[in-house]
């Protein structure tokens, strides 16, 4: 599925996204398994294999790892986003646990970081509802920000 940037999705055929998967699938996961800041997908399937698609051709994005509570270390629930230098900010990604049947996303986040913008910041919003914007260098590639008690 492509975002057409209005709310809106459309499929693309398996010549265009390079992924083709015969049969039944079961879960998929999202996570940059290969560690080159692009997401990378994982798809299980009832009596096939489960293939690992590496992100190729994406721009590297912007790794976020926050370090949760101790009650929740890997801070779920949490919601991040992108801060731009010119005020704009990009959508809000929550941070979860369990994304299907049998699958979960990774708890660090990958931001995607258009092509002319300067990030200026990131936005944080805790579990339980604490907000704070953490400045980020426009060179960065990994943000990591501790929960702090209040």
């Amino acid at each position: 599925m492509r975002g057409l940037g209005d709310g809106r999705f459309e499929a693309l055929d398996p010549t265009v996204s390079g992924i083709r998967i015969d049969g039944e699938q079961r879960a998929a996961a999202l996570a940059d398994f290969d560690h080159d800041r692009r997401i990378d997908v994982v798809v299980s399937q009832i009596n096939g294999p489960t293939t690992l698609w590496a992100n190729r051709r994406a721009r590297p994005g912007l790794r976020v790892v926050l370090e949760g509570a101790p009650a929740n270390p890997e801070a779920l629930g949490a919601q991040v986003r992108l801060r731009f230098a010119d005020g704009r900010s990009g959508p809000v990604r929550a941070i979860q646990g369990g994304s299907g049947f049998g699958s979960q996303d990774s708890a660090q986040v990958l931001l995607g970081l258009p092509p002319q913008a300067t990030v200026s910041g990131l936005w944080v919003r805790w579990p339980g509802g604490r907000e704070q914007v953490v400045p980020v260098r426009p060179d960065s590639t990994e943000v990591r920000i501790r929960w702090e008690k209040p």
